[in-house]
């Protein structure tokens, strides 16, 4: 639950069962936002719209999932605006998940001020989003932003999409954690990253980060490299057709990173993009935090 200026009254998590099928989640969605209606009726606030996050190509003006969603099986077809609107009896928007997080760190965050900047975030997957303006841009069909399925290697690996050679399957913590193994299994020094994959028999991707950062582990920082070197090829791209002048880097393996990793990102991608678009080019990292989501859904009602 959200002011209008980004303010968090209230805050709620439960977990997801995306299992048990798109009905069940539709259902704990609902059972969410009663709850939050329902405090909101307690202190005497007026709430305005209903705002929806969600992995997955999203039709903005009928709320209808149009893209697939491979960690929620079954979402893609579904339409949450339908099926909320008359169960709660409030307007309900909804839009990517990066879409509402990019909004809410133009509003209020990292790219506040910024004309055209581009939000990606690092984690399960690679996402985007893209502000002009102070709007977000959504393409002709909803499907604008999404960086993780430009493709960076003809041919390349399978990714989840079905497609071949996408930067989300290069770039994603997944392959981090593939990369920092495999470089284990050929290394003949030692490494603080071996201890933890013996410890526990596999590692995290905070590991990788606390071997990099606190003790300088050189597989580490070989690790980070190399898909930091995966993104950046993606994200020149991406500057070379967008030339925005703010790049905001998000997600679970930039919160992990810190301003290192973030850090790393700038310089590797300042290397690699295109001269002119560079010029004027900034790389900062999210500021809102895993929060973003939620305070950019509260205001999409504005932004649809």
């Amino acid at each position: 639950l959200c002011r209008s200026n980004g303010k968090v009254l209230l805050f709620r998590e439960i977990p997801a069962f995306v299992e048990n099928g798109p009905k069940n989640l539709l259902t704990r969605i609902q059972t969410c936002a009663e709850e939050l209606l329902s405090h909101a009726t307690a202190i005497g606030c007026e709430v305005k719209h209903l705002g929806l996050g969600t992995p997955g190509v999203v039709d903005a003006t009928t709320g209808k999932i149009i893209g697939q969603s491979p960690n929620i099986p079954g979402w893609k077809g579904t339409n949450p605006k339908k099926y909320l609107e008359p169960k709660l009896n409030t307007p309900v928007f909804v839009d990517n998940d990066v879409n509402v997080m990019a909004l809410a760190e133009s509003v209020f965050g990292a790219a506040k001020g910024s004309r055209i900047a581009i939000t990606t975030t690092v984690g399960t997957g690679v996402g985007g989003a893209i502000i002009i303006d102070g709007n977000l841009f959504r393409g002709a069909s909803g499907a604008a932003g999404e960086f993780g399925h430009t493709t960076i290697i003809m041919d390349g690996e399978r990714c989840n999409c079905g497609r071949g050679g996408c930067l989300e399957r290069y770039a994603s913590a997944g392959n981090l954690l593939r990369i920092a193994v495999r470089m284990l299994d050929d290394s003949m020094h030692d490494s603080v990253l071996s201890s933890a994959l013996k410890q526990n028999g596999k590692l995290t991707i905070k590991d990788i980060f606390d071997a990099f950062s606190k003790q300088s582990d050189p597989i580490a920082e070989r690790a980070i490299k190399v898909s930091v070197d995966y993104l950046t090829c993606g994200l020149a791209s991406i500057l070379a057709v967008i030339n925005p002048e703010l790049v905001v880097i998000g997600g679970g393996v930039a919160d992990a990173g810190g301003t290192k990793y973030v850090r790393m990102v700038a310089k590797q991608l300042k290397e690699r993009a295109f001269a002119p678009t560079k010029k004027k080019l900034r790389v900062v990292k999210a500021k809102l935090g895993n929060r973003a989501g939620f305070i950019g859904a509260s205001i999409l009602g504005e932004h649809i």
